[in-house]
């Protein structure tokens, strides 16, 4: 089964999101990506920090990302072209494709963003990062599995969907869930619910939560 990427990157000042010479480099590593793996790769601009973006991709495995594409000349000259506009802050990997997680499901254009807009604009994306207690993880999956229709049903925009971390440090066991909104707003008054108070027991098996929210940019 495929797994997928999630790489934090943030943005050196002066560059922003709009600099066209940051935006023709990432639509080239985007390319190579895509040729590499023959997946789709999206990225996606923070919310909360405009100055982060994350790199959403689809590997073969973990293998193929960390030991045939890191290391490649490829991979290597686009570091290169980029080392002056952005850093890694972070790199995780999933296992979950594309296909269980609130993505497009085919190619988009400029002119055809349909599959990831609403009436209000450009769909706002959730991505929760869970560091599940010590030995919790089968009472946190068996709770989320038996609670997560709350926040499906609160959730309008799309089906829910995540996975567990495959490349955790030692016995850290971590879920990265992915929750489509029409807004933040939304998002943020689900906390206002009965539904949540249910859900939220999920809370018992963790030590915390980076909860962001994002949006798909077209490059």
């Amino acid at each position: 089964m495929a797994i997928t990427e999630i790489a934090l990157i943030r943005l050196l000042p002066p560059t922003t999101v709009d600099d066209p010479l940051l935006q023709s480099k990432l639509a080239h590593a985007k390319y190579v990506m895509e040729n590499f793996t023959g997946r789709r790769f999206y990225y996606m601009h923070q919310v909360e920090d405009p100055s982060l973006l994350y790199v959403i991709g689809e590997w073969d495995s973990l293998k193929q990302h960390m030991e045939q594409f890191i290391p490649s000349a490829d991979n290597q000259a686009l570091l290169e072209s980029l080392k002056d506009q952005l850093t890694v802050e972070w790199l995780l990997h999933i296992d979950a494709p594309h296909s269980e997680l609130p993505l497009p499901k085919s190619k988009t254009t400029s002119q055809d963003k349909s599959q990831y807009t609403n009436e209000t604009g450009t769909l706002v994306y959730s991505i929760g990062r869970h560091f599940v207690k010590a030995g919790e993880k089968d009472k946190f999956k068996e709770t989320f599995e038996n609670k997560k229709h709350y926040l499906q049903d609160y959730a309008t925009e799309g089906t829910i969907g995540g996975g567990w971390r495959v490349d955790k440090k030692e016995l850290k066991e971590e879920f990265v869930l992915f929750c489509p909104w029409k807004d933040v707003e939304q998002h943020m008054s689900f906390a206002k619910t009965d539904g949540f108070e249910k859900y939220a027991k999920v809370r018992d098996f963790i030590d915390g939560a980076e909860i962001k929210h994002v949006k798909i940019i077209d490059i």
